[in-house]
Order: C-alpha cells, then sequence, then structure tokens
C-alpha cells in the first residue's frame, strides 16, 4: 500500500471542464501520431512542478523535481524540494527512498502494482492511449494543444481515479502535463519543463538496491 499511496501523492488530475471532444476519426488520427512517436522514443529526462490540491485544504502543495524515462522499463522520478523523496521503477522492481528510510518492493507482488507502473511508464510517452482494454480515451483541443481523458475500465483503477488527463504539444507530439482527478477530489497536476528526449543517460541512475 505505501507504493499506491506515493502514487496518490504523485499523480491525481483535474476532470475535464466543458471542452469540446473531436470527431472519432481525428481523434484517431492524433493517437496513432503519438504512439508512433512515442514507439521512437529511446529515453526522456525533465524538471517537473507539481501542484496537488487536497479537498479539505485551501492552499496547494507545490513541489519540484526531476524526472528520467529509459527503454520502456526504467524510471526515477526525484523530488528535489521542498523535500527530498526518490522513487525508483526498474524492471520489476520499485524503490522508495527518503531521508528516514528505504523500501524496495516486487511489482509483481501485486496486481495493483503492475498496473499503475504500466499506468506511470505509458503516460509519459503517451502509449497508454492505444490501451483501450484498461481505458476509455476521448481527445479534445485545448487551445494549442490536444488533450487525452483517460477514464478507467478496470475496477481496481476506477476505484482511485475519476480519470487521467494527458496534454500534448502537437509539434513534438509528446505528453508535456499529466493531471489526475482522484475518487476524494484530491487533484494533482505535473508539468514537464527543459525536456530532453532520446538524449544518453547513464544506468547507475536506476539502480534499485
Amino acid at each position: 500500500m505505501k507504493f499506491v499511496y506515493f502514487l496518490y501523492f504523485m499523480f491525481v488530475p483535474l476532470c475535464v471542464s466543458a471542452q469540446k471532444p473531436v470527431s472519432i476519426d481525428e481523434g484517431n488520427k492524433m493517437i496513432e501520431q503519438i504512439c508512433s512517436a512515442a514507439s521512437k522514443m529511446v529515453s526522456l529526462q525533465c524538471d517537473f512542478q507539481q501542484v496537488k490540491q487536497l479537498s479539505l485544504l485551501e492552499t496547494a502543495m507545490v513541489s519540484n523535481g526531476k524526472m528520467y524515462y529509459k527503454d520502456g522499463r526504467l524510471l526515477r522520478w526525484e523530488y528535489v524540494s521542498p523535500y527530498t523523496y526518490m522513487f525508483i521503477l526498474s524492471n520489476d522492481k520499485v524503490m522508495l527512498k527518503s531521508s528516514q528510510k528505504t523500501d524496495i518492493i516486487s511489482v509483481k507482488s501485486s496486481k495493483m502494482f503492475q498496473q499503475i507502473a504500466r499506468i506511470m511508464m505509458n503516460s509519459i510517452t503517451g502509449q497508454c492511449l492505444s490501451d483501450t482494454e484498461n481505458f476509455k480515451v476521448t481527445m479534445y483541443l485545448v487551445d494549442d494543444k490536444w488533450m487525452a481523458q483517460l477514464v478507467p475500465q478496470q475496477k481496481e483503477l476506477a476505484q482511485l481515479f475519476d480519470c487521467i488527463r494527458l496534454y500534448i504539444d502537437p509539434t513534438i507530439q509528446m505528453v508535456t502535463t499529466v493531471e489526475l482527478i482522484e475518487k476524494s477530489g484530491d487533484k494533482t497536476k505535473i508539468e514537464m519543463k527543459n525536456v530532453k528526449k532520446n538524449a544518453t543517460i547513464d544506468d547507475a541512475l536506476f539502480t534499485v538496491g
């Protein structure tokens, strides 16, 4: 459950405002372009800002950090302010590390872990848009961005999230903002900045243990 609680804190969206969805044909073309670009993505690194709004608090919690992604199987999510915390997903293992302790968890030990780990990876690249088994996907135009709303179809995920929204920059065909909406009404928005795509990333950054 520690893994799930961490994801609550890290990823939680804001469900759709009154935006007009594009046609099914146009939406399918958008998804094809995004998935095609994602299939060519070997690595990604960026800075990020996370803004989490709890339903019981008026003041949002803002944190900053760095993210590294590689080869569809390695992810490092590291908070650097106002506190330090690190999450590493390496193949089938997860490491959660704070200044006080380190926990290592097997993703295989829980179906929920497997699903959330896959969502994290696929949300970064946009590949989750083709996951029709787990999500109902609707595409929108929002200003100069494409927006994909993903509504969970599997029971486990539907119990956690109302929806997940990905904002895609069509000029580079990749996700730049992730929003998640919890059943509780809590909301989180994560914006990626200073993005470097397909740059060399040392495997040592993803060491678990």
